[in-house]
């Protein structure tokens, strides 16, 4: 509709100009840890290793549904934080990995450099590997999984807000993670409410089990609120906001160490460590990393007057004294 409206066609011309930043936030998909498990401990190498499973799955169908949901006005995203932090990981970094692209062994057996075929194929046989190491029974004659150890599923219910109607970006995702557990022997029950309230409920109840949402950063990357263990539902004191169930002395030893230190490179390489340890845990698929744009009026303001290189920490509103109409 932007370029429609251009004379040359482009998102700026001569009748409106836009500017485009990422969003400072992420979509994501969350697995609560006491409600996807095996047997009683939500902590134990199974329990990790069957959500991993799940969300290895989920991961390598991100890429085709998100750009066919937003076009080019979203990326995606390796690791549960917004790419507009300067705490997020980058691709250059030592260690850096595409989310959930190992196996039980840990070796990466999911790469960037991989066709989206290859990418499904090795994702699959990766989450076998981890449905294996979590205890599930594997028929090789029917190449499915049969049964589940004590305490765990063969089926688990996704909650996604799409309306009733599938209107989400995640919402593809979770069709292709159906299908290919389908052909596995099990089965993921999509749940896509009218009322988007269901999930909101499910969540604030702590019985939630996977669900898709998304999230609104703030310019300091402090994890204390979502992922300390003080504030897991149910708990005495607890502010409810840790929906993910995950509960570790190490990773609430990682979010303090980072929240009261004042040394930049020493909190980025302490909050890598924590995200490491979420995603070890299995309990958020990071999805994509959305942009806004902030539409200006070529014929009345101009625009020159409007900062020239906006960030989600610094609009046009910062410097509103400065506009000027044309």
């Amino acid at each position: 509709a932007i370029k429609a409206a251009n004379p040359n066609g482009e998102l700026v011309g001569e009748k409106l100009t836009t500017m485009t930043t990422d969003f400072l936030g992420y979509g994501y998909i969350g697995i609560n840890a006491d409600n996807v498990k095996v047997g009683e401990d939500k902590g134990s190498e199974e329990s990790k290793a069957l959500r991993r499973a799940i969300a290895t799955l989920m991961s390598v169908y991100r890429e085709g549904v998100v750009y066919a949901y937003y076009g080019d006005r979203a990326s995606i995203i390796q690791y549960p934080i917004s790419n507009t932090s300067w705490a997020a990981p980058k691709p250059a970094d030592e260690g850096y990995n595409l989310a959930y692209s190992k196996d039980a062994e840990g070796n990466v057996v999911v790469t960037a450099d991989m066709s989206q075929e290859e990418k499904i194929e090795a994702a699959k046989a990766a989450a076998k590997s981890l449905f294996i190491a979590a205890g599930y029974t594997y028929d090789e004659a029917a190449g499915k999984f049969t049964a589940a150890p004590e305490g765990a599923a063969m089926e688990w219910e996704v909650i996604i807000p799409a309306d009733g109607i599938g209107d989400h970006p995640a919402y593809g995702v979770l069709t292709e993670t159906k299908n290919a557990l389908q052909a596995m022997g099990m089965d993921l029950i999509i749940n896509d409410p009218s009322d988007s309230n269901e999930l909101w409920d499910a969540l604030d109840a702590g019985n939630a089990q996977l669900w898709a949402a998304a999230w609104g950063a703030t310019p300091d990357p402090d994890m204390y609120q979502v992922y300390h263990s003080s504030n897991i539902h149910g708990l005495e004191g607890s502010s409810n906001s840790n929906h993910y169930g995950i509960q570790s002395d190490v990773l609430d030893t990682l979010i303090m160490e980072g929240r009261t230190s004042t040394d930049q490179a020493f909190r980025k390489a302490t909050y890598k460590e924590a995200l490491e340890m979420l995603m070890d845990w299995g309990v958020e698929l990071p999805t994509y990393q959305r942009q806004e744009a902030t539409l200006v009026s070529t014929t009345r303001i101009k625009v020159d007057s409007i900062p020239g290189d906006l960030t989600p920490y610094y609009g046009w509103l910062a410097e509103v004294h400065t506009l000027e109409l044309n």
